[in-house]
């Protein structure tokens, strides 16, 4: 498990000189930058010199009594996974490592040596340690990206990557300690006071002046972000000898660490100074075979990434690249080419035009959108493709054995081969088996998706299809899921818990975490869930929240007792008193993008009076209030072409009613938003009458151009509520109002439906037209 070295790195590991840290009381305090293979292989060279009784490590205590599992012969990258939870809270964490981290060498090198390896941080969830989900993302403010901005410019480097590598990766051993402990000293001078780490520091400090106290007399090393040495090494001094102990939790907070898979793509997303290093694969090979190898491996790889992606890159460019990054490299004085000599060289001799923004390589290692296809394929290369796997006998959360026991019990374990699987609600197995499915989803176990199944619920009990297939990321899902809870019901629940708290106050969202606990089987309507619904619904003065949330409840109480009793309950007390919100707001709209919102609120209604007699609503208030707003001139347009479609939908007013309120709203500004709302509540019913198409042939005949302009983005909206079937149906009845035969009209329609002309483009070119019909008329040459 220890990274491979080259004979010349043996070489500087044996010769390597003594560490600025080393002092009289035995403690050796190692700055270093995670995931360094300079920094690597200076703390293996100091532990085997050294052989200290302990090694301390940044890294999570809470993980000590565990960490033999880290002797395993795990496949690389890992992290261990922590996390917190509680009724108030669930926060996570990672500390990841691949072969050449500094703190995984630092644990194997102690195990080598016979020292005890110890971490010696925080746990992640501890309050001090704050809310980073990377333990690694350590702070530094804007004196220390000043410093670095400043050295940079001082060598001639551009971006704190670049100067790293000139300073550390190329140094050689005897320079690297001195060097290292001068550049941590400018990020932050004198061992200036963190009040944002103090804590994290001052525990670590306390660790090391224990494990002296237990050493005895022999050295202990304590390895850790740069930006803490110094001040972990002037709280050591300071503290009484005891081992920090962390506060007891109580029984209802729930904390763990286990190792879980990692990859080098998520690795590289940790950019700039604090949060380690960028292009994994890159360093790997440095830490393999050193700089040359590593930028031969590059050019190799970057090449093939750029043709299999189709990027032309001939003999002639690749060996011009290469010289050109030797020629750089030796101007700027470098020991062997560096990754941004060959990231530099790249831009003149890959990429043939300029670029729109500096390199990517030169602002903190971020991949922007927009950016140039080379530069992505080449940092992408870069970073390579390499996933972690636990090796057998890892240590597992209860949740993973969980899950899999109910997979096989129901005849659901995913296979290598995909398989899609079909469940109906009316059968009792399949029911419990797509609750299972839909639990893990809620977990987001990658190898469970959802093909096909309703988003709103409708009168019949649904049917859904899911596939199962074995994902290499399950595993690790499972484990990072335990920190909802123990079994796959109580993970669901909390994990849907944290989706409800993001929602906020946000109705719709509400009511989709409602949908998802009951498809789920895990929401009896009397839970914490339900009352937020309830209660938001209950003080709203948004009516397209209202809207969108009613849509979904009732949707799901169609659905009946499928869900229990309780359940169906449940929801038809949240859809009445959403009815009765309604009720009470709808009459108070006044503007009319209000009136646009209240479209989806009054199909709610429209369902509930209709499909739904069991609930307890006053059906006939909300009527009479509709009749009121269609009698109003000054009602906005969407909302009284909504109220009077909802009446026609459930019989309370003719269709012929419906025609002479259409001339009422029929001017150009007003008309298609009251359309919008008459045909969202009562298409068919509307449609089917060949009076309303009659009048609304009459009104657009008798607009002039300029009218018809202003209406028709509102007209096209307003026709939009029509599957193009309708749409095609009501073309073909308006033609044939204006005179074509029905063969005629038939032909015509179709070629609407059909025109390849988009739309947009069309109205575009009448406006012109009108434009220039009016220019040629004040000339007098019309």
């Amino acid at each position: 498990m220890q990274p491979g070295t080259s004979s010349r790195h043996n070489k500087e590991a044996e010769t390597v000189s003594a560490d600025r840290a080393e002092s009289v009381d035995g403690l050796v305090v190692i700055g270093v930058r995670h995931h360094s293979p300079a920094c690597a292989r200076r703390v293996e060279a100091t532990i085997r010199r050294l052989k200290p009784a302990f090694v301390l490590i940044e890294g999570p205590t809470d993980f000590n009594p565990y960490i033999d599992d880290l002797r395993l012969p795990h496949h690389l990258p890992i992290a261990i996974f922590s996390f917190y939870s509680s009724a108030e809270r669930s926060y996570a964490s990672y500390s990841p490592f691949c072969s050449y981290s500094p703190e995984w060498v630092a644990v194997q090198s102690a195990f080598q040596v016979g020292a005890t390896p110890l971490f010696c941080d925080l746990p992640a969830w501890h309050p001090d340690f704050g809310e980073r989900a990377n333990r690694y993302a350590d702070p530094h403010g804007l004196r220390a990206d000043r410093a670095v901005e400043v050295l940079g410019r001082a060598l001639g480097e551009e971006g704190g990557d670049a100067l790293w590598d000139a300073l550390a990766e190329q140094t050689t051993p005897e320079e690297l300690g001195p060097r290292l402990d001068h550049y941590f000293n400018l990020l932050r001078p004198d061992g200036a006071d963190d009040a944002s780490e103090m804590g994290r520091e001052r525990f670590m400090a306390g660790y090391a002046a224990w494990a002296l106290e237990q050493a005895s007399g022999r050295p202990v090393v304590l390895v850790c972000g740069g930006w803490h040495a110094a001040a972990i090494e002037r709280y050591a001094e300071q503290a009484n000898g005891e081992r920090p102990a962390l506060a007891e939790l109580n029984a209802a907070e729930r904390t763990g660490s286990y190792v879980v898979p990692y990859d080098y793509k998520r690795l590289d997303r940790f950019t700039g100074y604090a949060s380690g290093m960028p292009s994994p694969a890159y360093y790997e090979q440095v830490s393999k075979s050193g700089l040359d190898a590593a930028a031969s491996w590059a050019v190799n790889e970057i090449v093939r990434r750029l043709r299999k992606s189709g990027q032309a890159v001939s003999t002639a460019d690749r060996i011009a690249w290469q010289a050109h990054a030797q020629a750089l490299s030796l101007t700027r004085s470098h020991n062997a080419v560096l990754r941004s000599d060959l990231l530099d060289s790249a831009l003149s001799t890959l990429i043939k035009e300029g670029l729109d923004r500096p390199a990517a390589w030169a602002e903190r290692g971020a991949i922007h959108s927009g950016e140039h296809p080379v530069v992505v394929a080449m940092l992408r290369a870069l970073s390579g493709d390499r996933r972690g796997k636990l090796a057998p006998g890892a240590r597992r959360p209860p949740l993973a054995p969980d899950v899999e026991e109910r997979l096989r019990h129901l005849g659901l374990a995913p296979g290598s081969a995909p398989r899609e699987v079909e469940c109906n609600w009316t059968v009792e197995l399949d029911r419990e088996r797509a609750q299972t499915l839909h639990c893990l989803t809620l977990i987001d176990y990658p190898s469970v998706i959802r093909l096909f199944g309703p988003d709103k619920a409708a009168m019949a009990a649904p049917t859904e299809r899911f596939r199962l297939i074995a994902h290499r990321d399950a595993e690790g899902r499972l484990i990072e899921a335990s920190r909802w809870g123990g079994t796959l019901p109580m993970a669901a629940a909390a994990a849907l818990a944290e989706q409800a708290e993001l929602a906020e106050q946000d109705l719709g969202k509400i009511a989709v975490c409602v949908s998802r606990a009951l498809f789920a089987g895990l929401l009896g309507l009397d839970a914490e869930l339900g009352r937020r619904l309830e209660q938001g619904i209950g003080t709203s003065h948004d009516i397209g929240s209202l809207g969108g949330a009613g849509l979904h409840l009732v949707g799901l109480y169609r659905f009946g007792e499928i869900f229990g009793e309780e359940a169906h309950a449940g929801l038809g007390r949240i859809a009445e008193g959403l009815f009765a919100r309604v009720l009470w707001l709808i009459e108070a709209l006044r503007n009319e993008d209000e009136g646009l919102k209240s479209i989806e609120a009054l199909l709610a209604c429209r369902d509930m009076m209709r499909d739904c007699p069991q609930l307890s609503i006053e059906r006939n208030a909300l009527l009479e209030a509709l009749r009121r707003i269609v009698r109003d001139a000054q009602a906005p347009s969407a909302l009284a072409g909504a109220a009077l479609g909802t009446l026609v939908a459930c019989g309370d007013v003719e269709v012929a009613i419906a025609t002479s309120r259409v001339r009422l709203f029929g001017r150009a500004e007003r008309l298609g938003d009251f359309l919008a709302g008459m045909f969202a509540l009562a298409r068919e019913e509307v449609t089917d009458d060949g009076a309303v198409i009659q009048a609304l042939t009459e009104l657009v005949a008798g607009w002039d151009d300029d009218e018809f302009l202003r209406a028709l983005p509102a007209m096209r909206q307003a026709f939009a509520w029509f599957p193009p079937r309708e749409r095609e149906r009501m073309a073909f009845a308006v033609l044939r109002a204006a005179g074509y035969s029905t063969g005629q009209a038939d032909v015509e329609a179709m070629a609407w439906m059909r025109q390849r002309t988009r739309v947009d483009d069309q109205l575009a070119a009448m406006a012109l037209e009108a434009k220039v019909a009016l220019r040629l008329a004040e000339a007098g040459l019309n």
